[in-house]
């Protein structure tokens, strides 16, 4: 009895650590002339500001403040969608499309343009009123018009990138915006991986230019197969994605004061990203994908805590 109780526990054992050391190979899989469609959602949470405190109404910190209402409002209704299919000239690469799905955003800067022209006339009734009402009407149109054309002479595109099919992006010519959003959404380890073994993604949350002297940096950069599940004779890999980044020190520029900056104050920055993921090894897709960006600081007139959720529905 002692004998097979041993044997069931080799056996058990053994499956358990050849389970673990399984090596998994991830790969976009995309039919020919077919396209991978996903419902896209990039929700921006309202930002809680620690930089503009200035009451006066009138004052430049007043009206940026109406100004990143006027953004966060923008970006929350915008919807998009995410197309992926076969590069025509070389079916081993992948083009990612992202673009708008509605036109609230035009309605949304319209309405914008039309309350300050009321504000403008209540303020000028004095001065011209009729001619004055005119020139607002003229460059309400002309703004509207250069945003939506701006837009749609792009068919909508808000993101292009390329990438192989196991997911290393080829398309780093992009700004670094662009290639982080790939990169997040998309890449893959472009190898064979163990559940649990770490990759890390290619991109750069924080960017700073030559005003800014470091004291303190960190970076971590974590992406693994947390497991398999198998579900419907498929087999979907649940990845999880933790990345940090973070900076403190100096910004030396005369205009940091205008920015309601100390000349003496310390700067710093953190960002983090926090996703789960089922990606499907049979279909070779996103079924679903989660997460959640968060960015903290006190650098410049966007200083503050904001949050960005992330979703991709097929």
């Amino acid at each position: 009895m002692k004998y097979k109780i041993l044997v069931f526990t080799l056996i058990l054992s053994s499956f358990s650590f050849s389970q673990k050391q399984e090596n998994i190979f991830l790969q976009w899989k995309i039919a020919k002339n077919d396209t991978l469609k996903y419902q896209t959602t990039m929700h921006a949470i309202k930002a809680e500001n620690k930089i503009i405190e200035k009451k006066d109404s009138s004052s430049i910190f007043h009206e940026f403040g109406k100004f990143q209402d006027a953004l966060f409002q923008i970006n929350s209704n915008i919807k998009y969608q995410t197309n992926l299919h076969l590069n025509k000239k070389n079916e081993n690469l992948i083009d990612i499309e992202m673009f708008m799905l509605n036109n609230e955003s035009n309605q949304y800067l319209e309405k914008l343009m039309n309350e300050a022209n009321l504000e403008n006339q209540k303020k000028d009734k004095k001065k011209r009123k009729k001619v004055k009402t005119e020139n607002n009407d003229i460059e309400n149109l002309n703004f509207d018009n250069v945003f939506k054309n701006l837009i749609d002479s792009n068919n909508n595109v808000v993101l292009r990138g390329r990438i192989s099919k196991t997911g290393e992006i080829i398309s780093t010519y992009y700004k670094n915006s662009q290639k982080n959003l790939i990169s997040i959404l998309f890449s893959l380890p472009n190898k064979e991986v163990e559940i649990g073994e770490k990759w890390k993604l290619n991109l750069n949350l924080i960017e700073m230019d030559q005003n800014f002297v470091a004291d303190s940096t960190s970076n971590q950069n974590t992406v693994y197969i947390e497991k398999i599940i198998h579900q419907n004779n498929d087999q979907i890999a649940v990845i999880k994605y933790d990345i940090n980044e973070y900076v403190l020190g100096d910004f030396n520029t005369p205009m940091a004061e205008m920015f309601g900056m100390k000349n003496n104050e310390k700067i710093y920055m953190k960002t983090s990203f926090i996703a789960t993921g089922y990606f499907s090894l049979l279909k070779g897709k996103w079924i679903n994908y989660e997460g959640e960006m968060e960015i903290d600081s006190n650098f410049s007139m966007l200083g503050g805590k904001s949050k960005t959720e992330f979703k991709l529905i097929e």
